[in-house]
């Protein structure tokens, strides 16, 4: 009995992080610097006509690192794991974990 219920309880943490892309692309977008952002959603890697293109990058690169993530199996928190590619440590150390503090902020 107790096994079963660990094994419940370790399936039902293991599913506890659920995505939510829009939450995230609005943190990111508050992040970014909101309507006063000069790079909206602070996409540098392609070039954006409009914010609605912005986010539509945005998006999609959230439902991307999430895909990447589970099947690395869901290392650490899926917020560093974004993070660590969408403003990578490698290219600005201070900016990545600025980042990560803002959008745990505007995520909860």
């Amino acid at each position: 009995m107790k096994r079963a219920i660990f094994i419940c309880l370790l399936s039902l943490s293991a599913q506890a992080q659920v995505l939510d892309a829009d939450k995230i692309a609005n943190a990111i977008y508050r992040a970014e610097g909101g309507p006063q952002a000069s790079v909206p959603y602070g996409i540098l890697t392609v070039k954006i006509g409009n914010a609605a293109q912005a986010r539509h990058v945005c998006l999609a690169t959230i439902r991307n690192n999430w895909r990447c993530w589970q099947q690395a199996g869901r290392p650490g928190d899926f917020i560093d794991f974004l993070a660590d590619h969408y403003c990578p440590l490698s290219a600005d150390p201070a900016g990545n974990a600025n980042w990560k503090r803002n959008l745990r902020f505007f995520t909860r």
